[in-house]
């Protein structure tokens, strides 16, 4: 809702007269009337005759100040306003539900006849009887933005040709979605924006359908095709991704399951997992990890007796799963995802010829080393690039092991040499050779991914920093004003200047902990977040260690930003660039002594 012209013209004025004017009004007690910006009226509404400021009207010019806060955060656009939402509902969906309510388990419920599910709920069988037959993974399209569109735009193609490859490529007749579908968080805006909008730009979907309605009876076929079997175009099929269960995959469900179109790919699929049997003996299980990395108890008697009744000896099967376990687990050294490798290893019994999955934002594929050990899994492929910012390769090495067997590194985008050198390039027609290869990533090189990541999540969602400033604030307020810090200046030589900051921090250090209550109950809440935040995977000593180190750089740069904002103000003061009389001077004080 947009506000008013006089209300923003009022907001405006009570903005510059509490930030702007009062910093540089003339020195002296005929300021306020001199300047009448600066009187209780423009806030208050009357003219009082006191001298001192009230505490009604402290209150009400703090309540302003937080509202003009307030209304800018809200109003704010891009990733950073979401992050903070996201952060809630992840809490939300952790702590509350996950255990408790799990969205697979209803659909498995609502869908029951023992045990299972219904077959024609979970398993399409529609492409078993067609002969050539191609298809088209992607992952991680969340960003949206000119990258989600230029990769949904080669997917829309009829057909592509590739460097140094004689035959064309022509448009998958199945779209398979590894989950991640709009950052940060799942909600209609950031599915339609994010997701939805590049898919429908690239390939709009029939001029038909009503894309506001809800699909009852899937699939919902064009006129004159009677039997999904008869259809000849590009169909879709969507795995949820951890930022899909957010919300408990209500978002995903509403526009995946029971939408029928994405642009112009149809999307038969009702539940968020599913099963394809495919020509020639081949067949794609797309499984819903969730946010624990594994499938749930109704997921799996799914697929185990799916095996065991149509799945043949010789049939082959690709399973889709969002996180690449494979790569994580021989990182982390760790096992995850034991449900999914028992249904791979004790019942595919070596038919799992591929696993595809995403959630990193990169192209890895592995192959099977050959050894005495059968190979469980002969191909891991990790395909994130589906428009998400990139992810750096180099860390993970060259070989990992996975299933008691070791997998070889054949391929990478970007290569280990490009995702760890450093390139500051970012005008088109300097691109390094790895921007050049395909043009997606929108003018900007990806060389040095690691250290780019960084610096552009800062740049791009700024917004973000009133968290920081408000730890920062809570970490320092109590200490406000500090006088007389003239003798961090006097001394003649750098390091005499240095001694003095040291020991002036320290000194407001020992004091936040001695005297202040709430500075210090928020710097422990701040180091036991700290600590936290630190990968489980992380043993317990190098966590504390971590945490503490990461604490006490926040608590260090929150301790010499407050000295340096009060040196500052005191060479103002001493040069008589800052008032130090009437009502915003009066208020400051009120306010500090409230505080």
């Amino acid at each position: 809702m947009e506000l008013p012209v006089d209300s923003l013209l009022q907001l405006f004025k009570v903005l510059w007269t509490i930030f702007g004017i009062s910093w540089s009004a003339p020195v002296g007690p005929g300021s306020d009337s001199d300047y009448k910006l600066l009187s209780e009226s423009v806030i208050y509404g009357e003219v009082q005759s006191s001298d001192e400021i009230s505490l009604l009207y402290s209150l009400w010019a703090m309540y302003i100040v937080l509202y003009i806060t307030n209304f800018a955060v809200e109003r704010s656009s891009g990733t950073s306003a979401d992050l903070i939402k996201t952060l809630f509902d992840l809490l939300v969906s952790v702590t509350i539900f996950l255990g408790r309510f799990d969205m697979r388990m209803m659909q498995a419920a609502m869908s029951s006849s023992h045990e299972g599910a219904k077959p024609e709920d979970f398993l399409y069988d529609h492409f078993s009887e067609k002969g050539d037959f191609w298809f088209d993974f992607m992952a991680d399209t969340g960003d949206g933005g000119n990258s989600s569109y230029s990769v949904a735009r080669l997917l829309a193609q009829p057909s592509l040709q590739a460097k140094n490859y004689d035959h064309s490529l022509p448009r998958g007749d199945l779209l398979l979605i590894g989950g991640d579908l709009a950052y940060p968080n799942p909600s209609d805006y950031t599915y339609k924006k994010r997701f939805i909008r590049p898919f429908k730009y690239a390939l709009p979907w029939p001029s038909w359908y009503k894309k506001e309605s809800i699909t009852v009876n899937k699939p919902e076929l064009p006129l004159g095709v009677s039997d999904l079997k008869q259809y000849d175009g590009p169909q879709c099929f969507v795995i949820p991704g951890n930022h899909d269960w957010f919300d408990g995959l209500q978002t995903f469900m509403r526009h995946i399951c029971q939408k029928s179109w994405l642009g112009g790919w149809l999307i038969p699929q009702k539940k968020s997992y599913f099963a394809l049997q495919l020509p020639k003996g081949w067949w794609v299980f797309g499984l819903d990890v969730a946010l624990h990395n594994d499938i749930d108890g109704h997921q799996f008697n799914f697929f185990s007796e799916l095996i065991h009744e149509k799945v043949k000896k010789n049939d082959s099967v690709i399973i889709m799963t969002h996180a690449p376990n494979w790569i994580l687990d021989s990182y982390w050294n760790d096992e995850t995802g034991k449900n999914v490798s028992h249904l791979i290893c004790d019942h595919l019994e070596g038919r799992c010829k591929l696993r595809i999955a995403g959630d990193l934002h990169h192209y890895m594929r592995h192959s099977y080393v050959q050894s005495g050990k059968p190979a469980m899994v002969q191909h891991l492929l990790v395909n994130g690039c589906g428009g998400a910012f990139l992810h750096p390769t180099h860390v993970f090495g060259k070989h990992i092991e996975a299933y008691n067997s070791t997998y070889k590194t054949i391929k990478a985008y970007p290569s280990f040499q490009d995702s760890s050198r450093v390139c500051n390039n970012i005008k088109l027609s300097t691109m390094c050779r790895l921007c050049r290869i395909g043009g997606i990533m929108g003018g900007f090189c990806v060389g040095g991914i690691a250290l780019d990541n960084i610096l552009k999540f800062r740049k791009e969602n700024w917004q973000f920093d009133f968290i920081g400033g408000s730890i920062y604030f809570i970490l320092t307020f109590s200490m406000f004003p500090l006088c007389k810090l003239d003798h961090i200046l006097q001394d003649d030589t750098v390091s005499g200047h240095i001694k003095n900051i040291v020991s002036t921090i320290w000194d407001a250090f020992m004091y936040m902990v001695g005297e202040s209550y709430v500075s210090s109950v928020g710097a422990l809440i701040l180091l036991a977040a700290a600590i936290l935040f630190v990968p489980s995977k992380v043993s317990k000593k190098k966590k504390v260690i971590i945490g503490v180190l990461h604490f006490s750089a926040h608590l260090v740069s929150a301790l010499v930003l407050m000295l340096l904002m009060e040196l500052v103000v005191q060479m103002c003061i001493r040069n008589d660039l800052l008032a130090t009389s009437g009502k915003i001077y009066s208020f400051i004080i009120t306010l500090n002594n409230l505080i």
